[in-house]
């Protein structure tokens, strides 16, 4: 009997006898909380929280300026940046905050210059990244058992 004909006798409930079938998808793992944005500086994804949005405003004189939007409610396109100085170069080295914005013309960033090192004051690293120097090791002779060059205080060779 060739495999529709046992199907068929089988009736309509066969297919569903496999396992993976009678039990649901697990639920995917929510892996961070709330909504992520990437840094149009270092390219990295984070947190919106975590981020700056920048937006562009009238200045009033008619001419376009960017502005750190602190409540990120301002209306238009925005840009999200790191608030950290790294960042904030190197969006400016590849004219990053043009694109993002869709702006060909020049943008003064002195508004998002200020709130970057504003914030950056405020933030305290949580762990150092330099690394301690290590700690000195005696060596010792083994013929005399002192150190190396006879003062037993001395860690040079």
């Amino acid at each position: 009997m060739s495999r529709h004909g046992r199907l068929i006798e089988a009736g309509p409930g066969a297919r569903l006898s496999s396992p993976i079938r009678r039990t649901p998808d697990p639920a995917p793992p929510v892996l961070e909380p709330g909504p992520v944005r990437t840094c149009v500086g270092c390219r990295a994804a984070g947190l919106r929280s975590a981020l700056l949005r920048v937006v562009l405003s009238d200045d009033g004189a008619g001419d376009p300026v960017l502005v750190v939007d602190e409540r990120r409610r301002m209306p238009g396109r925005g840009a999200w940046l790191h608030p950290d100085q790294r960042c904030l170069e190197l969006a400016v080295r590849r004219r990053a905050f043009g694109r993002a914005l869709r702006y060909t013309g020049p943008l003064g960033t002195e508004a998002v210059e200020r709130a970057v090192t504003r914030l950056a004051a405020q933030v305290q690293p949580q762990h150092s990244t330099t690394v301690p120097e290590p700690t000195p090791v005696p060596t010792v002779d083994r013929e005399s058992g002192l150190e190396a060059d006879g003062d037993p205080m001395s860690t040079h060779r």
